[in-house]
């Protein structure tokens, strides 16, 4: 029964080869005769005497990839490392990497690959690298075999593969078992894709990879992470998060508190940043808050982060308060750079006099700086002027007060800032009130109104004598008093008018004719 049941394995894992080459076969592969005409074939040896062979053959135009590879290479690859770049052509489809017991290193950038034939890796089982950005791949072609190795005795072995890279495509979420046959993979980037939620499934498939060493979720459009998504992430040191939606800092990384040195959350539309948000990351060497369009204050006690080595808190247009302080307990600080803020003032009560030792460079440029003698002691504390002038650093200037308005930082000390007298009116005035609140705007509002409470007493006052002295004459207004047409006494006479009118012609006519009768008797 035990001899059948091992028979029935090698006959089924006979039939899966066959079915595999006869696929193989059965699809179209780019040429090998003379490759390494058209492509860039190189060979070189390490002192270890380890054979490197590389086939180059970026942007050529292909289609397919090679089904085996060149002649050159030998027919033992064991020992050897081969890299091999297929990026810049038309490969839409990216089928079953060539037979090869080497190390190798694979790149198929630029290539608008959308499916990717299963089993991708059955016949390189020692493949450490695979970089497969800036395609349009997607959920459906990341099925859960595709990392699979050959198949032995009962199961099917895992691969090599530490470095994947699958950023700039268009995947959305990931199945749980994908990176079942990856134990050994150290970076993953998954940058620029569409993982705007982490469901349960791709949580799953990224909680999986145990030995994880290098994360990158830039640019997805994260607004929170899982709260269980790193607690099995032990090695995990490096994350990537810039670019993302997060308004807090994500809570579920303090779970890589004794592991996480360096973190990313530059782009991110945080308001502030408390003293919270950092706890428990007392490994943490490199941290990037810049290019926060929101970002406003960074309280007390945010910064306390003991291993911290490099600080970029740079771009940050409405950052105006920073608790330099916070960063005294970071003994190996090498390198900080706050510049491109809103900030005016640093504050450093510090009892030593070099708070950092090792500081080499400190980038503050940028910034409108109000030159005083707490912000110069600050800065000499510090280390100034040698870590203003690292290279490749801009020239800090004062802003305020206007006597030293341009002036390079570099050019003053705490000891000519504390003892110069800066007259009054060139002084900064702190908790500066609206203007309609202050003293001289006040004392004018009083005297305008007074003046126009005055000017219209007067004029009232005026319009009230001339209305009684035209009154007294006579020509005050009187009230106008209607009544009835038809009812008065000139509707009378306006009947009868004509009547009197016509006797009255009568009476002159006839008197004329009576005047001319008696003139005319003498005469005859």
């Amino acid at each position: 029964m035990k001899y059948t049941f091992l028979l029935l394995l090698v006959s089924a894992e006979a039939l899966l080869l066959s079915v595999a080459l006869a696929q193989q076969e059965s699809m179209p592969y780019q040429a090998v005769a003379n490759i390494c005409a058209t492509c860039t074939c190189l060979s070189a040896q390490d002192t270890n005497h380890r054979l490197h062979q590389t086939l180059n053959c970026a942007m050529k135009n292909f289609e397919h990839i090679l089904a085996r590879w060149p002649p050159e290479f030998g027919s033992q690859h064991a020992d050897m490392e081969i890299v091999a770049s297929f990026s810049g052509n038309r490969i839409r489809v990216l089928q079953q990497l060539p037979a090869t017991n080497a190390t190798l290193t694979f790149s198929c950038r630029h290539c608008g690959i959308q499916q990717l034939e299963v089993p991708l890796f059955m016949d390189v089982p020692n493949v450490e690298a695979l970089y497969l950005s800036w395609n349009e791949i997607k959920d459906d072609a990341l099925k859960p075999d595709l990392f699979r190795g050959p198949f032995k005795t009962t199961k099917y072995e895992p691969i090599a593969l530490k470095d994947l890279d699958l950023s700039h495509n268009s995947i959305s979420r990931l199945d749980r078992k994908l990176f079942e046959h990856t134990p050994q993979l150290r970076k993953l980037a998954l940058a620029h894709n569409r993982l705007s939620v982490l469901d349960a499934a791709t949580t799953a498939s990224l909680a999986s990879i145990a030995n994880l060493q290098r994360l990158d979720l830039s640019h997805n459009g994260l607004l929170t992470l899982p709260g269980d998504l790193f607690t099995k992430m032990s090695n995990l040191y490096q994350v990537d998060l810039s670019g993302n939606e997060f308004t807090v800092v994500p809570g579920a990384l303090e779970h890589l508190g004794k592991s996480l040195q360096q973190l990313s959350l530059a782009g991110n539309p945080l308001a502030k940043i408390d003293a919270q948000s950092f706890r428990h990351l007392d490994a943490l060497r490199r941290l990037n808050i810049s290019e926060m369009p929101m970002l406003r204050t960074i309280e007390l006690g945010a910064l306390q982060l003991p291993a911290l080595e490099q600080l970029d808190c740079a771009r940050n247009p409405k950052l105006d308060r920073l608790e330099l302080v916070d960063l005294v307990t970071s003994r190996n600080l090498t390198q900080v750079d706050i510049s491109q803020n809103a900030l005016t003032t640093l504050t450093l009560n510090a009892t030593n006099t070099t708070s950092w030792p090792r500081l080499r460079s400190l980038a503050i440029a940028g910034n409108p700086w109000y030159c005083s003698c707490e912000l110069l002691q600050a800065l000499e504390q510090a280390g100034a002027p040698q870590v203003l002038q690292a290279p490749n650093l801009a020239v800090a200037r004062c802003d305020t007060p206007y006597l030293l308005a341009a002036l390079p930082l570099t050019n003053l000390t705490a000891q000519q800032i504390c003892n110069m007298v800066i007259p009054k009116k060139y002084r900064a005035v702190e908790d500066d009130p609206p203007r309609f609140l202050r003293r001289r705007y006040i004392i004018l509002t009083v005297i305008i109104a007074s003046v126009v409470v005055v000017a219209g007493l007067i004029i009232g006052f005026i319009v009230v004598c001339v209305r009684r002295r035209l009154k007294g004459n006579d020509f005050g207004v009187q009230p106008i008093r209607y009544t009835s047409v038809r009812g008065s006494n000139l509707s009378a006479f306006s009947q009868l008018q004509p009547v009197s009118v016509a006797t009255k012609f009568n009476n002159a006519a006839a008197a004329a004719a009576s005047a001319a009768g008696s003139t005319g008797a003498p005469n005859a």
